[in-house]
């Protein structure tokens, strides 16, 4: 998601958000556990999205209804809120982030009581709202992440995985390199649908003109190295073609 100046409109503002998305179902499992959802509400207030991915959890029973499940709460809980005018004079954006991943987790607990083969499944989440005047919002839960990539400053990681790999960084006992490469890579500590209550990692940055945000699953950053990601998005203006070059490296390796 990046800037895109738009010489065609009288608006006050002169910069408009494009808005590019992908999934895939890569190259080890039959079905794609992903799901990937952006929604817009333009008015008196301004465009504002909602983008959210959902990593079903490999391995996990039913995966990949969990992520659908994760995300269609996200939707009907939060981002239909943000449609209400009386939510721009009341909720914070962050208390509505963290009210869509409550419901979510909720829902897949609920769906995995009344059905017990389902028992295990859960979701990683990362969300952000996006307002007019470039402030995100951006909740996370597990290893899914959020990227914001400048033409001038580079890539930073704007949230912390949920999992054990983390978890020894932290403590010092593996180094960056180590963790790439760990055996245990893939075990998470927190995930959407696993556990209740659940609390979200939430924060709000400033999205500059020259700023690109991005949202991925582990499928992308398992692959890519923080400096690939940004080569891709600093050399591919366009956000949807970037997302597909995004794809297509992780495919190849």
């Amino acid at each position: 998601m990046n800037d895109e100046s738009d010489s065609n409109t009288n608006l006050s503002v002169a910069k408009q958000r494009k808005i590019g998305w992908l999934t895939d179902v890569g190259k080890v499992r039959e079905t794609d556990e992903d799901c990937v959802t952006v929604s817009s509400f333009g008015g008196e207030f301004g465009r504002v999205n909602l983008l959210a991915v959902a990593d079903g959890m490999g391995g996990h029973a039913k995966g990949d209804e969990a992520s659908k499940i994760a995300l269609s709460k996200i939707w009907v809980e939060s981002f239909s809120k943000i449609a209400v005018p009386e939510l721009f004079g009341g909720e914070s954006l962050p208390v509505v982030l963290q009210k869509g991943i409550e419901k979510a987790n909720e829902a897949i607990l609920e769906y995995t009581s009344k059905n017990p083969e389902a028992s295990g499944m859960g979701t990683t989440s990362v969300c952000a709202i996006v307002d007019s005047r470039g402030r995100v919002s951006i909740a996370n839960v597990g290893d899914s992440r959020a990227y914001v990539i400048s033409d001038t400053t580079g890539i930073r990681q704007e949230t912390k995985d949920h999992s054990l790999v983390q978890e020894l960084l932290d403590e010092k006992k593996i180094s960056e390199e180590e963790a790439r490469n760990h055996p245990n890579k893939n075990v998470i500590t927190k995930g959407v649908g696993l556990s209740s209550p659940l609390e979200p990692d939430i924060k709000t940055v400033q999205l500059k003109n020259d700023e690109s945000l991005l949202l991925c699953c582990d499928g992308v950053n398992a692959h890519l190295s923080d400096d690939d990601i940004k080569k891709i998005v600093q050399e591919t203006p366009n956000p949807q073609y970037a997302c597909k070059k995004i794809v297509d490296m992780a495919n190849d390796r």
